[in-house]
């Protein structure tokens, strides 16, 4: 992990934890929190050139991450949650270089499984902004579970150099997948576990690389019960 992002992230955690003590703050369920968007807002303020960002989701984080980027790529499989992020965006309103997508989930192969996510592959116009986005949430199919095969659209297509977030590390499964995914892949990603509000997942991509995908038994019968 670059030194920027490494002492970044080490300070958002001090404050964080402050915040906590001096405070009781606890972080609201269902959103983005608030501490999570000002780290990704203060993640591509370290780029010397302007960010595009992609999204796996929306909401707040639609909010942080137009104030701060170019463009903003936002893809949910529900139109009803699309509709509420623009009415909570209306300080930053969908600009000509944001795209927002109803992408409905469908069945993903994942290793010997399938899983309901996010076809890309049946929307080239997404992709190519997937790929050319140097920060990338995944926050988004609903069930943190289930966002492995998004998680692996992410690390797969990012340039070098991009930052991919996954949210909700605190759910055991999504933890293991991102730690799993980590390791098996370190000679192309750094990764920091960030334990503030649901627990962030950071991976700084390195290199292009072939993915290696190695679950355990205990990942494949976990994912088979849950498609």
């Amino acid at each position: 992990m670059s030194p920027t992002i490494k002492n970044l992230v080490q300070r958002e955690i001090a404050n964080y934890r402050n915040l906590c003590r001096n405070t009781g703050y606890e972080p609201p369920a269902w959103i983005l929190p608030e501490p999570s968007c000002a780290l990704l807002k203060k993640i591509c303020a370290l780029s010397e050139t302007p960010v595009q960002a992609f999204e796996f989701g929306s909401g707040c984080s639609t909010v942080a991450l137009r104030s701060v980027c170019t463009g903003v790529t936002s893809i949910e499989d529900s139109a009803e949650w699309l509709a509420k992020t623009e009415d909570q965006a209306a300080e930053f309103p969908k600009r000509n270089t944001d795209l927002t997508a109803v992408v409905p989930l469908t069945s993903c192969p994942l290793g010997f499984v399938t899983c309901k996510s996010f076809d890309l592959d049946t929307h080239p116009e997404l992709l190519l902004r997937l790929q050319e986005s140097r920060l990338i949430l995944i926050d988004s199919p609903p069930n943190p579970a289930t966002r492995e095969h998004a998680l692996i659209l992410a690390l797969r297509h990012a340039p070098p150099g991009a930052v991919i977030v996954l949210d909700d590390l605190e759910i055991q499964a999504s933890f293991g997948f991102a730690a799993r995914l980590a390791r098996d892949n370190a000679n192309a990603f750094d990764f920091l576990h960030v334990p503030i509000d649901h627990g962030l997942g950071l991976f700084e991509k390195k290199a292009r690389s072939k993915l290696i995908l190695r679950p355990s038994l205990r990942e494949i019968i976990g994912a088979w019960l849950r498609s």
